[in-house]
């Protein structure tokens, strides 16, 4: 014996399954119109965070920022040992016009350590050091390390980098 659905049921979900489908466009249709102009081109107008955005709203032209000048951002040892570890200095100033604050210095490996850099806001016109140490033990080969540095700059991340051919016993 098969059971018969209830009298008006098949009726009641073929309403239910179109207002779904109502719901489902609309929200579709709005999501896909976030954030675009009329002609349908992707802007920065959502960006609440001015200094991040690619054309700065809202920043008037004569506010100051701090720049961070590096004398180098590439810093190529050459060919060293493994199992030697090197210290190096990039050195740096702050060419713009208010001060710079440096929030943090991470790098790319383990092997490579920013173990040294200021923690206190740098003036207009001075300078100051980072320092690096980049341990070759187990990397023999050509080596290339990034150094990321955050600031109160824009674009706010500067990338230094560091290579070093390592050469081993076998090498």
């Amino acid at each position: 014996m098969i059971a018969k659905p209830a009298p008006g049921l098949s009726h009641k979900s073929s309403k239910n399954n179109w207002a779904l489908f109502g719901v489902i466009l609309a929200c579709g249709s709005f999501i896909a119109s976030c954030g675009m102009q009329d002609n349908g081109a992707v802007t920065t107008d959502l960006v609440h965070i001015a200094a991040t955005a690619s054309k700065p709203h809202g920043i008037h032209a004569a506010q100051s920022f701090p720049v961070i000048t590096f004398e180098d951002t590439l810093i190529h040892l050459g060919i060293i040992a493994e199992g030697h570890a090197e210290e190096i200095s990039y050195a740096f100033v702050n060419t713009g016009e208010s001060a710079l604050v440096l929030a943090d210095v991470s790098t790319s490996c383990g092997c490579t350590v920013a173990n040294d850099w200021p923690k206190t806001a740098i003036a207009p016109g001075q300078g100051a050091e980072i320092n690096v140490r980049f341990d070759s033990q187990g990397r023999t080969g050509e080596n290339r390390k990034e150094i990321f540095v955050v600031s109160n700059t824009t674009p706010s991340t500067t990338t230094l980098v560091l290579t070093a051919d390592v050469i081993g016993p076998t090498r």
